[in-house]
């Protein structure tokens, strides 16, 4: 007997920066987005593949692979704690094309010696390009860490520098730089 209460549905699809796994519950409520298949649907939910469902993040995020979309307007559904949920707020705020530190988004959210626990709510954000925390770095310099729940550091790395390459291209173009 097929259960028909708690249904989640799920899609996989490619992008310039590598698979991508989505998961939408039955309202359209996007609650994840990830480089690897969803880990933490409870026990008591259905999964099903449905790309219908999922279609207008996909769609979106085609847009945005193209330079035509700098925001989503897709209806999230984040379960976290109060401080995960404040911080994935902040990093919402972060425009197309900007960079901040993990130090900055703790002070911004009151926290301002918070900036390691700022780091671990950055790695739970549990929708990946839709809260964009490919574009927090640490304030000393460098990438730092993308993605390491579902891929290796190397990779990760390569696939922030991509999307911070991505948004830099398109941040500001002149008439000459359009992509055509």
């Amino acid at each position: 007997m097929m259960r028909t209460g708690n249904v989640v549905y799920t899609h996989s699809f490619e992008s310039p920066v590598g698979r991508l796994h989505a998961a939408v519950d039955r309202r359209g409520r996007v609650f994840y987005l990830g480089f690897r298949a969803p880990r933490r649907v409870p026990a008591d939910v259905e999964t099903r593949e449905n790309k219908y469902a999922c279609g207008e993040l996909e769609y979106q995020l085609a847009e945005y692979f193209a330079g035509e979309r700098r925001e989503f307007t897709l209806d999230l559904r984040l379960d976290g704690t109060n401080f995960q949920r404040a911080v994935w707020s902040r990093l919402a705020k972060v425009e197309f094309g900007c960079t901040v530190s993990y130090g900055h988004i703790a002070q911004k959210i009151g926290h301002r010696e918070a900036a390691r626990a700022v780091g671990n709510a950055v790695a739970a954000n549990p929708v990946a390009l839709l809260i964009p925390c490919h574009r927090i770095v640490p304030a000393g310099g460098g990438l730092g860490n993308y993605a390491l729940r579902g891929m290796d550091a190397e990779e990760g790395r390569r696939i922030k520098q991509s999307l911070l390459e991505l948004e830099a291209a398109y941040a500001a173009p002149t008439s000459s730089q359009r992509p055509a």
